[in-house]
């Protein structure tokens, strides 16, 4: 059903995401797309569905060539593309409109428009949404929404890119029943799924792995992770089961990020919420926030989780003063006067971008702000983001692939060199290679006195760096927990991932012993 003979593809800047790719898979396939930042995962889907057409090479999707404009047309009714930021497809104003809108264009008249709509809107839960402005909805909320709008036109292939990077576990949940709804509604449906995430993968019986555009291995999942030659050459990290086996453990080992790290006593600074209120303009359901306090330091790295929707992106944008609280008011203490107050590090990395290259992008903080050795600041950036100088300066932020913006958001705000930075979903489309990053960069920012708050629905992540979990439920703080009593008391399966760490515990042993996968090993 999905032919590719020899296929290239650069973008416009030179380059090149796929190369030589020669791949067929057959109709009713249930395959799983994985590998690093920049391998080409993405361009592969867009050159599926017709967005791109290749430099070299032949495309048959169904017998048809999508680079036609007859033929092409006529796959993109055929062929569903869900992306990782749901705001890249959303087009009209209401969540209504939105998921009716393929079908009208499609000229499905009522009652079935009406029917198909009002089961989509049942089904991701978005029924009492139904006259929400798109604007006006959360992350996982949009995600749900973007899902619903591919779905209802019943595709007969179904691309999805990365869609759990903004879900709650609940939102995971419903995708995943979604598709066993499609394929027992059409069992020859093709799903092609991309993802980070091994033990998404896994779950697949064909598996495609991608490195530098080229396709390194094909097959069942179980036996390529397995293959410890290619895992090593590859930026991908088996899930633990397989890591337990391997020789090359100093790969993978990693102690718990955040314990050791505490910064000086000259060093304190914090943040207030006090008594603050909080809606929004269009918000007719009363205040998000009402009469909230809360204050944080710099002693500890804050998680802060909670369902989609319940005030945790709000929360992190009124602590930073984006937002203005209605009533109440944030307060900061003890910031140095040198450094910027606090920093936010969006969910969708390119709102923060406005310059045409990406060494415009990191340089611009520290210029703004006129500190001194913009030159050792910007070097400094580049080192820690991972992101080449010689690679990558004069590449258009907007070119990137979804890993490499997010790594460009964090070296943005780093040139800040700000007091506080509020991390919103920061490992959302990162390979293991980013996410290693990331760690430790928020290590390395921690030894350095700055207060970090990390909003995340990765369980992982929280495990290995948060100190102190603060679960936000509608606007309400549930509860205030260290992370060892959070994880070993909290029901948490509702927004937060199990850590691979702790899944594999309690299956061997029945309860949670080790914090670090590193400790594990050491007691095998």
């Amino acid at each position: 059903m999905i032919d590719f003979e020899n296929v290239s593809y650069s973008y416009p800047d030179g380059t090149k995401a796929i190369d030589d790719l020669s791949l067929h898979i057959s109709k009713g396939e249930r395959v799983s797309f994985i590998g690093g930042n920049g391998s080409g995962k993405t361009t592969l889907a867009l050159l599926i569905d017709g967005i791109i057409k290749p430099d070299s090479g032949k495309i048959k999707i169904g017998g048809l060539d999508p680079s036609g404009d007859l033929e092409g047309r006529i796959i993109k009714q055929k062929v569903g593309l869900v992306f990782q930021n749901p705001d890249n497809q959303l087009v009209s104003t209401t969540v209504e409109r939105e998921i009716a809108f393929s079908l009208e264009n499609r000229d499905v008249i009522h009652p079935e428009l009406g029917r198909r709509v009002d089961n989509m809107l049942r089904f991701f839960g978005l029924d009492e949404f139904r006259t929400r402005l798109i604007s006006e909805l959360s992350g996982g909320e949009k995600q749900r929404l973007a899902l619903a709008s591919v779905m209802v036109a019943e595709p007969d292939i179904i691309i999805f890119d990365e869609p759990e990077s903004f879900l709650d576990e609940s939102g995971k949940r419903l995708l995943n029943d979604a598709i066993d709804f499609l394929l027992k509604e059409k069992p020859d449906l093709t799903v092609l799924r991309i993802t980070q995430y091994a033990e998404v993968a896994e779950a697949y019986d064909r598996m495609l792995a991608f490195k530098d555009g080229r396709l390194f291995a094909d097959g069942n999942p179980a036996s390529i992770f397995s293959d410890e030659v290619n895992m090593s050459s590859s930026k991908v990290v088996p899930p633990l089961k397989y890591r337990l086996k391997s020789t090359a453990r100093g790969r993978y080992d990693s102690e718990s990020a955040s314990e050791p790290m505490s910064p000086d006593s000259e060093g304190w600074a914090g943040i207030t919420a006090d008594s603050v209120c909080f809606r929004y303009n269009g918000d007719f359901d009363g205040n998000l926030f009402t009469d909230f306090s809360l204050s944080i330091d710099n002693r500890k790295v804050r998680g802060l989780v909670g369902r989609s929707g319940s005030g945790k992106t709000t929360l992190i944008q009124l602590m930073a003063r984006l937002l203005k609280p209605r009533r109440g008011a944030v307060t900061y203490h003890g910031f140095p006067s040198k450094k910027s107050p606090v920093a936010v590090s969006f969910q969708q990395p390119e709102r923060q971008f406005f310059l045409e290259t990406v060494n415009k992008e990191i340089r611009f903080g520290a210029e703004n702000l006129g500190l001194a050795g913009v030159e050792a600041i910007a070097a400094k950036c580049y080192e820690l983001v991972g992101l080449p100088k010689d690679r990558f300066a004069q590449r258009n932020p907007f070119t990137l692939s979804g890993g490499e913006k997010r790594r460009l958001a964090f070296g943005t705000i780093l040139s800040l060199e700000p007091a506080f930075i509020m991390f919103d979903e920061p490992t959302c489309g990162l390979d293991s290679e980013g996410i290693a990053l990331f760690k430790n960069l928020v290590i390395q920012l921690k030894q350095r006195g700055v207060g970090i708050v990390i909003v995340s629905h990765y369980g992982d992540i929280i495990l290995d760096l948060a100190d102190e979990v603060i679960v936000l439920d509608k606007g309400v703080i549930a509860s205030v927990k260290s992370k060892r009593d959070f994880f070993r008391d909290v029901d948490f399966s509702s927004y937060l991932s199990m850590p691979e760490l702790l899944a594999y515990q309690i299956d061997a042993y029945g309860e949670i012993r080790y914090f670090s996968e590193a400790e594990l090993r050491r007691n095998i």
